[in-house]
């Protein structure tokens, strides 16, 4: 389990950044895990782990755990637009993810939403969570 996180990290900026289709909408790699730096333009990408764990059906260490991957911009539409080409790089698609072997990757819940800041913009978000099963 100790290098699962660092792994998967690097596997899914590598699998995003990696998609011509995602960089086009965004006019460049900015995709983050965790959180956007602040003060950030928008466009952008940032993903998260959301819960899961270890499965511990087998002798082996196997992995079942939801990812949040999401767009923010400026607009709805554009959000929507970076959301369906962070969907056509993850969903039922297989992560190199070094020390592991990824056998599950699919998108099981749609989020969107729209906050207002306090200059009054709004930020649009549209994505969705994975779920992703990994086995050593």
């Amino acid at each position: 389990m100790s290098n699962y996180f660092g792994a998967m990290g690097t596997a899914l900026y590598s699998t995003l950044s990696g998609a011509a289709g995602l960089i086009t909408e965004l006019g460049g790699t900015a995709i983050y895990h965790g959180i956007a730096p602040n003060g950030r333009a928008l466009p952008y990408v940032v993903f998260s782990m959301q819960g899961g764990g270890p499965d511990l059906i087998t002798k082996s260490d196997m992995h079942n755990n939801l990812w949040f991957v999401r767009g923010y911009a400026s607009t709805q539409a554009q959000a929507v637009a970076i959301e369906a080409q962070i969907d056509a790089a993850l969903n039922k698609k297989a992560l190199t993810v070094t020390g592991w072997t990824n056998f599950w990757t699919v998108r099981e819940t749609d989020l969107s939403l729209v906050e207002t800041l306090p200059d009054n913009t709004n930020v649009y978000m549209a994505g969705a969570i994975y779920r992703i099963r990994l086995t050593d």
